[in-house]
This record gives C-alpha cells, structure tokens and sequence, in this order.
C-alpha cells in the first residue's frame, strides 16, 4: 500500500471519528509522535508475546502510517498558528503606530481650527471617545476632514503626509483586524480540528497496544516500561520531587 493510499484511507477514517470522541493532545505532539515509534519497535520485538494475548498484527503496522499522518497535519497546524501569531504582532504594533499619529493630529487640528468654533465643534466628533474601534474611525476621518477644510491646515504648514499615512494606517489595521479574529477563534479552525483528529486515531491504537503489552507482560516491570509514557513518567517523578 502507497502512502498516498494510506494518507487518503487515514482521512477518510478520522473524519468518521464522533466529536465526543476527539482528544487534543495532553502532551507535545512532537513527544506523541516519537513515542508511537518507539512503541512500533517494543511492539515488533515482542510480537510473538502480543499476538499471543490477541493482538493483530495489522495493529502493530498501522503505528507508523497513523504517527506520520498527525506529523503532516500537525505541520499544517504549526505554519497557520504562527502565521496568525505572526498578524497579532503586527496588529499590536500597528494599534501603537496609529495612536501616536492619532495624538499628532488631534493637536494638528485643534491648533489650525483654533479660530473656528464651528469647525471645532465638527472636529470634535472625531476626537470623541477611544477603543480601537475609535482609532480605526478616526484614522479614516481625518483625511476626509482635511480634504473638506484644507485651508487652515495650510496656514500651519501641515504636513500633508501625515493624513495619507491615516488613512493607510486605518486600512491595515481593518485588514489586520479580520486576521486576529481569526487567532481568537483558532479552536475552529479546520488545520486544528484535522490535527486533533488525527491525534485521536494515534492516541487510540497507542493505547491499545500498551493495555495488550501490560497485559502480556504483567510480571516484568521493567517490560511494562516499555508500555507506558516516557514522558508521563518523567513528569510524575518531577512532581513527586
């Protein structure tokens, strides 16, 4: 059987798998998969003992497809997770990029308009309220308000850049925005539910075949050993210490 063939017969198995069923993984996926490995060659070397107490051969062979699977689905999962961490960062940075040029020009303005209290009272629906929201709004109200009243703007020498820069700013930000929300609801992403799919059809055959090695080897601890969590049981010692 071709990978190819594997991949495929494996994808159309976990999709099968029910949602109350579906694990996320309690240790490092990179840990799970290393594990499945060692486990296959534990598993290999003991065979006779194992098909002994009932365990199919055909169990054994599927560990190494299924670990590879998870790998794969992992990656993917790995390459959207920090691209979304990624467009956080940028986001964050962005928000301080847009509230310092939001400072510059609500003093900008106040200054040129000083002599116009009506054009003030305009101006300060803009400078009203704060969130980032606000900031969004706001970058894109002022070009727009210095386009409609540019002549005392003018008399101070603005630098007309600075609305340009607004307006970019607002855009990215709204771009960015979209992106963020899609990190906050990363949970429902499809990468993420495939990887913990394929998390959960490892984790099941893992299991299996440590409850038959612990059974067939109920009286050799240090063959027990073998059946259980490295991992696990580094981690238990670490807090019993």
């Amino acid at each position: 059987m071709t990978d190819a063939v594997t991949t495929k017969t494996i994808e159309e198995i976990i999709l099968k798998i029910t949602e109350d069923k579906i694990t996320s993984p309690t240790i490092p996926v990179d840990i799970t998969i290393g594990e499945a490995g060692q486990l296959h060659q534990y598993a290999i070397e003991d065979k006779e003992q194992l098909l002994a107490k009932g365990l199919s051969q055909e169990k054994i062979q599927q560990l190494i497809p299924r670990a590879k699977f998870l790998q794969t689905k992992q990656s993917a999962w790995t390459a959207v997770y920090q691209s979304a961490l990624t467009n956080t960062q940028q986001w964050e940075d962005k928000i301080d990029e847009g509230r310092l040029l939001q400072r510059e020009l609500k003093y900008d303005f106040q200054f040129a308009y000083r002599n116009d209290s009506d054009i003030l009272k305009k101006l300060s629906n803009i400078m009203d309220g704060n969130g980032n929201m606000d900031l969004i709004q706001d970058l894109s109200d002022y070009p727009a308000f210095a386009k409609q009243y540019p002549e005392p703007l003018k008399a101070i020498h603005f630098d007309t850049t600075k609305t340009e820069r607004a307006k970019q700013i607002s855009l990215d930000l709204v771009d960015l925005m979209n992106k963020v929300d899609g990190v906050k609801n990363s949970k429902n992403r499809s990468e993420k539910i495939m990887r913990d799919r394929a998390y959960t059809y490892l984790k099941q055959l893992v299991d299996e075949i440590r409850d038959y090695g612990k059974y067939a080897f109920w009286n050799d601890e240090e063959k027990q050993k073998r059946y259980s969590s490295e991992y696990g049981r580094q981690k238990h010692t670490k807090k019993d210490n």
